[in-house]
């Protein structure tokens, strides 16, 4: 009888056993994507980077007698001299824009102070950041924050250092892709690569789309906000530019934080000018939403916009500001997966 009791009792202990293992592993892999959040997204960065230089390589692969390396070499050396030529022809102006705008903001922040002054509303909003000031907030000091926006260009050594190792990766992403992408497909039961191979397949092309797309905004919305802050006659207008081109990239809040320094420069010229630059931005963000991003849209993947938001909150808590800056790819990627893998819909859904 003791013999009969006891293999149900060790089959307990060992089901119970496997449960435990089980949880400890699932909560070790937890701590370690925690542990290990800055460097996957410096890998998703490359991912990105790796994409792009793809997609300027395979229509060189398509219409030259050039094999696959030679193409992406081709791609690689094309955005070098892009770069460079910009670099050439605007940079030393570009550059001294900056430092105009880091000498003139904050003095355009004290003399907005002091307008706020004048109001009981603007009484409101400084004692309010003074608080924010007083409990060491993200948003303690406007005033510190809009004397740094000219120091764009003098990023940190760790920041140089991370963009040069995804710019790296990225390269050797693109240079093999099928290689890193067989790795990954071993890490999914077998009876689910199929699957999720078309997944990963759908999110390249869809991040592909997103980017050209993202592209195009940028560079519109810079030459839009170049030209119409030269037309007001604000300062630094080339700068006041490539910072909208720039914050482009991260949708709606982006969007905001560019205006802040244009409406700090017409500050310094009068009231008028300030309502003149606050509608011309207005507009120009108006023109973005319901004229050029629906004409990008018809042809590649659209996020839609309180998704977009949510998504940069959300990542941005999570990941802190690389998070927010690669919110919305984030969200293209999660959109596809979670249509093909968990919703499980036809390729041809993919992205309306």
């Amino acid at each position: 009888m003791p013999a009969r009791n006891s293999s149900p009792a060790r089959d307990d202990l060992v089901g119970y056993a496997r449960k435990l293992l089980i949880t400890v592993v699932v909560v070790a892999l937890a701590l370690i994507v925690f542990r290990w959040l800055q460097v996957l997204l410096l890998g998703f960065g490359a991912a990105l980077i790796a994409v792009l230089l793809r997609s300027l390589a395979n229509p060189i692969r398509r219409r030259t007698p050039l094999d696959a390396a030679w193409s992406l070499g081709v791609a690689v050396l094309f955005v070098v001299l892009l770069v460079a030529l910009i670099g050439w022809f605007v940079g030393a102006q570009v550059a001294a824009q900056f430092d105009q705008l880091e000498e003139m903001l904050p003095k355009a922040w004290s003399a907005a102070q002091s307008g706020l002054n004048s109001f009981e509303a603007g009484r409101w909003v400084l004692d309010k950041l003074q608080e924010a000031r007083s409990d060491h907030s993200v948003a303690s000091s406007l005033g510190v924050v809009a004397g740094r926006l000219g120091r764009i260009t003098r990023v940190s050594v760790g920041v140089v250092a991370d963009l040069v190792l995804v710019i790296i990766a990225g390269v050797y992403f693109a240079a093999q892709p099928t290689l890193y992408r067989n790795g990954l497909l071993q890490l999914v039961p077998e009876g689910a690569r199929g699957r999720v191979e078309n997944a990963m397949d759908e999110t390249a092309a869809s991040l592909r789309k997103w980017l050209l797309g993202t592209g195009l905004a940028m560079l519109a919305m810079g030459v839009l906000i170049a030209v119409g802050t030269s037309l007001l006659g604000l300062p630094a207008p080339l700068a006041l530019g490539l910072v909208a081109g720039l914050a482009e990239f991260v949708p709606i809040v982006g969007a905001i934080l560019s205006a802040v320094p244009g409406l700090l420069l017409a500050g310094t010229q009068g009231p008028h000018v300030v309502l003149w630059t606050l509608a011309f931005y207005v507009a120009a963000h108006q023109f973005e939403g319901h004229v050029l991003i629906p004409l990008i849209q018809r042809h590649v993947v659209s996020v839609p916009p309180a998704l977009t938001l949510f998504s940069v909150l959300a990542f941005g808590l999570l990941f802190g500001p690389l998070g927010v800056i690669l919110a919305t790819p984030l969200a293209v990627v999660v959109l596809v997966l979670v249509r093909r893998l968990y919703l499980h819909e036809e390729a041809d859904n993919v992205g309306r």
